[in-house]
């Protein structure tokens, strides 16, 4: 194997481990931690497609700091959007009976 495709080959190859265990994980009945081995497992693959296929580690500072601007905005949404969710009351919306329609004539 090339020096070059060996680090590409070796992440794509834990990639998959990480599949296989996001799915094992999925049809096991693990409670509360099925969400924290999803997100562990999303946020390791995300580590490894920026680390090297993205190639940040040789990068420019500026372009590290341009991927890391773009985690603290998603961040900021997360944080934003949960804090919403978290305030709202929940108030039911008001019924109205819907109107019955006579059929016209010469309806069959």
């Amino acid at each position: 194997m090339a020096q070059r495709t060996r680090p590409l080959v070796l992440t794509w190859l834990a990639l998959l481990a990480l599949l296989a265990l996001s799915a094992g994980s999925a049809w096991m009945p693990l409670g509360w931690m099925n969400t924290a081995i999803g997100l562990a497992v999303a946020a390791v693959k995300a580590l490894l497609v920026a680390i090297v296929f993205m190639r940040l580690r040789a990068r420019h500072p500026l372009m590290r700091l341009t991927a890391l601007a773009g985690l603290v905005t998603l961040a900021l949404l997360f944080a934003l959007s949960g804090a919403d969710y978290a305030t709202r009351s929940e108030e039911p919306a008001p019924w109205q009976q819907p109107s019955t329609v006579s059929p016209s004539a010469g309806s069959s």
